[in-house]
């Protein structure tokens, strides 16, 4: 059967702003260029609110407001709790946007039609209080709050008539000399390339958790924009720093690592039925940032104090009655689906990969360094630094979504519409046809079986020189080694998707493991047991990571501390 990927005019579409990837980022930075009146179109490699991390995110938005913050609490106390969970590697601009500007865009997600608990009297946000925040200060709806931030942006962007191409994968930012001139995609459905003419494109495809074994991300989040970024000419930054969720299942098999709970709501106690965290956070316990509980579960296990799965155990059996079932409706559900009752019995947790902090180095427009690219979300680094603290990512996306939608928007409406070049459209069409045309190689998922395993092992929640250096040993082999897309018709070939993402999930490995030996001491997420102790004299600097002649280079700035010093600094 001939394929449909060969001889088939190539689709075009033009618009001013293009937005890659349909999760909350993207969404959020749709709807911030839409209304500044920018033409836009959102591409995604899923569906819209059934792909992404955010329709899974069960927690909180960070905003403090005097319409409903609690007594003491301010927006510079947030600031603080922020750099100072991110042991000063944040970019101090972008966290003080994040501050001034989540409030507002909490209230205009409600104007969107989502809806947050109300305290009684009905007048006020319920708030809630997690790892790294000195006060309640983030509204949420049970356990389902990106789902309903989701709905509402989708619904605004409709109203807007913004267009969403969906399952389609982008492969290739394109340019005009050094300036963004659109993007090629491939679709996923039938492998037939995808033009956009654009005068602008944001990055929000979200992070890359499934390079690890263990992950609680949907399976689409490979590290697409980090590939992107860096054939565009970006840098990354902050790569070496991982976030771990402590509570993972780790039974049965097939929901290992998918998240388990939410520690506001849960006590951890290891198999001698000791409440660990008294001993590693005793004023904060469960509450404290998610690198130290991640290290604590872990510690507890290597000292032989684990349960017989690897872990520790998660204790909701104190919570009244019911309480469950009404604050986490979806996730007791599942519990019960499971066969597991959390309320008389404990579940079997570990660390899980969760979320990274770091991405594309972006300034406070949002905006990589490169002409006309900017990007929203997780696959951006900078604001959180080494370790991110609870609740601020859903409070990132739509500050850096509406920030970048505003620039993109702004940037654009300066420029005469923008023509990429159709040949390298036709470029992606030869890659897909060398791909296909290999006979002789390992599978795609091989491919990412071996290197899962070796990120989980090796570049883990604790690190070594070794361990790091084998890892980039085998993820350089990977690399070098042909795959073979087994499934030869261009129509639903999912083996030729993960064929596509596979390249990226090796480049994005790379790129955490370069960052990670450059950084020889612990700090935040990441944490060396060669360097066990944090050293400010020495590495209060971030690193960088570009594509260069050979390969991809490391390279160093001194951090931000222009408003907040460490002490002693």
């Amino acid at each position: 059967m001939p394929s449909k990927l060969w001889g088939d005019p190539v689709k075009r579409m033009q618009c001013d702003v293009l937005v890659v990837g349909g999760g909350g980022a993207g969404l959020m930075s749709a709807y911030g260029a839409a209304v500044n009146n920018a033409k836009v179109i959102v591409a995604g490699k899923g569906k819209v609110q059934r792909s992404g991390a955010t329709v899974m995110a069960p927690g909180a938005i960070s905003a403090v407001d005097d319409r409903w913050k609690k007594e003491g609490d301010s927006r510079e106390i947030h600031f603080e709790d922020t750099v100072w969970g991110g042991c000063f590697m944040n970019s101090q601009e972008l966290v003080r946007i994040l501050c001034e500007r989540s409030p507002g865009l909490v209230l205009e997600l409600e104007r969107m039609g989502a809806l947050f608990q109300r305290e009684k009297d009905g007048t006020s946000y319920m708030l809630r209080i997690d790892g790294g925040h000195r006060f309640p200060r983030c509204p949420f709806l049970e356990d389902r709050t990106g789902k309903e931030m989701l709905k509402a942006m989708t619904s605004a962007l409709r109203k807007l008539h913004v267009p969403f191409v969906e399952n389609v994968m982008i492969t290739k930012i394109l340019k005009i000399g050094d300036r963004v001139a659109g993007a090629v995609g491939i679709s996923t459905e039938t492998a037939e390339p995808v033009l956009f003419d654009s005068k602008s494109v944001i990055l929000s495809t979200g992070g890359g958790g499934t390079v690890y074994e263990n992950s609680d991300n949907p399976i689409d989040l490979t590290g697409d924009g980090y590939g992107l970024a860096l054939k565009a000419g970006a840098s990354l930054r902050d790569m070496e720093f991982v976030q771990f969720y402590p509570v993972g299942f780790l039974y049965p098999t097939s929901m290992k690592g998918i998240f388990g709970g939410l520690l506001y709501y849960c006590r951890l106690y290891n198999a001698q039925g000791e409440r660990f965290m008294e001993k590693y956070d005793p004023e904060r316990l469960e509450l404290s940032t998610r690198d130290r509980v991640s290290r604590a579960i872990m510690q507890e296990v290597k000292e032989g104090r684990g349960t017989p799965g690897g872990g520790v155990y998660m204790d909701m059996t104190y919570q009244e009655p019911g309480f469950i079932a009404k604050m986490t409706p979806a996730l007791y559900s599942t519990y019960r689906n499971m066969g597991l009752d959390p309320e008389k019995e404990r579940i079997e947790i570990a660390p899980t990969a969760h979320h990274f902090m770091g991405g594309m180095a972006v300034d406070g427009k949002w905006s990589s360094g490169i002409p006309g690219l900017f990007g929203s979300g997780e696959v951006c680094g900078g604001m959180h630094g080494a370790n991110r603290i609870s609740q601020n990512a859903l409070a990132e996306i739509i500050v850096s979504g509406m920030v970048s939608g505003e620039e993109a928007s702004k940037y654009s409406s300066a420029l005469p519409p923008s023509f990429a070049d159709p040949a390298e459209a036709e470029t992606e069409v030869r890659k897909a046809r060398e791909l296909l045309a290999v006979e002789e190689g390992d599978p795609p998922t091989a491919i990412r079986d071996r290197l899962r395993h070796t990120m989980w092992e090796n570049v883990g929640v604790f690190r070594t020189e070794d361990s790091l250096t084998e890892a980039l040993g085998e993820i350089l082999e990977l690399s070098s080694r042909p795959v073979v897309v087994r499934q030869k018709s261009s129509y639903m070939n999912t083996e030729l998707l993960e064929a596509l993402e596979t390249s990226n999930m090796l480049k994005t490995s790379e790129a955490i493991v370069r960052c990670a030996l450059a950084r020889k001491e612990s700090r935040g997420a990441h944490f060396r047991m060669d360097f066990p102790e944090r050293n400010d004299g020495g590495f209060l600097r971030n690193f960088f990571v570009r594509e260069g002649e050979y390969g991809l280079e490391v390279y160093e700035r001194d951090a931000d501390v222009s408003c907040l010093k460490p002490e002693g600094y």
